[in-house]
């Protein structure tokens, strides 16, 4: 495996694993966790309000890759093909999707969309519908791919596949600043962790201030999840315990899980996931993260 190739598929993993192991999790406080579970969750269970079985990926991880089958698909224009993925899943009935996930895509399903200005726009009534509370975290939870495959041009493309159901400039932020961070991950993958750990620090320092504090709480709140994710990943120094810091603070597990696992995989790379986490993993979705891994080391060569 290449240096590359270990960073692409470690950023990939990354969510899916952080997605699963956070899932039983969801809802729970930190104090819930340690009494329910005597103490800190280290390994694959099962259960939670999803009744997931141990390794099930959730909402989190199926939208990561249908964005990512849409680059792949059409990486000069995705929005179209990352759409029709977004309504097929949908269609499908998935056990878990956020609420303005679930309304843009269905505004979007309605109106016949087929571009960006047309998802766009379905994102924009969601917005008004909503009275602009839409700065949750489920654009954040699908963007690790455009880091990947873009190079320079992630954060902007990262973006325009976020406006398709999250249009609030807090989102937007989140979505940005972590698109840079693991760019910029992968771009100086021979820089020391310990360094690039701090670079990581530097560019969230918007979306810190946005939090009101260093102690932000396991939200659905865009900004909140990704600090409670990069001070998880920072504040460590290895992939495993980066997760386990993560999902174990509750509330929106699974996605600060994903959000963690994305970048701690791009740090640390697919070498560093425990073998027991890939292991709990579906053997197809462990298969089409690799498949899509190789693609954008191919396209990034």
């Amino acid at each position: 495996m290449s240096e590359k190739n270990d960073r692409f598929l470690g950023a990939l993993l990354g969510v899916a694993v952080g997605d699963a192991l956070g899932a039983p999790l969801e809802f729970l406080s930190a104090e819930e966790i340690k009494k329910r579970h005597g103490g800190e969750v280290r390994d694959m269970i099962g259960g939670g309000w999803l009744n997931v079985v141990p390794g099930e990926i959730t909402d989190d991880t199926e939208m990561t890759l249908a964005v990512a089958e849409g680059i792949v698909e059409s990486h000069f224009n995705p929005i179209p093909a990352i759409g029709r993925r977004f309504i097929a899943w949908y269609d499908s009935g998935p056990k878990d999707m956020g609420d303005c996930c679930r309304a843009a895509i269905a505004a979007a399903k309605e109106r016949g969309a087929e571009n960006y200005r047309d998802w766009y726009r379905a994102a924009q009534r969601v917005h008004k519908e909503k009275g602009g509370r839409t700065a949750g975290n489920g654009a954040l939870m699908r963007t690790i791919f455009p880091a990947l495959w873009y190079g320079a041009e992630a954060p902007a493309i990262a973006g325009q596949i976020a406006h398709m159901t999250h249009i609030h400039r807090h989102s937007h932020l989140a979505v940005t600043v972590y698109t840079i961070a693991v760019e910029d991950i992968i771009a100086r993958r021979e820089a020391a962790p310990e360094r690039l750990r701090e670079r990581i620090r530097h560019y969230m320092e918007p979306v810190r201030r946005l939090t009101g504090g260093n102690d932000p709480e396991p939200d659905g709140y865009a900004p909140n999840s990704l600090m409670c994710a990069v001070n998880a990943v920072t504040d460590t120094s290895c992939f495993e315990d980066a997760l386990i810091r993560a999902v174990n603070l509750g509330g929106d597990a699974d996605t600060i899980g994903a959000i963690a696992g994305g970048l701690a995989g791009a740090l640390y790379g697919a070498e560093a996931v425990p073998q027991r986490w890939t292991d709990a993993l579906d053997p197809d979705i462990t298969r089409q993260i690799e498949q899509l891994a190789k693609k954008a080391e191919n396209y990034a060569c």
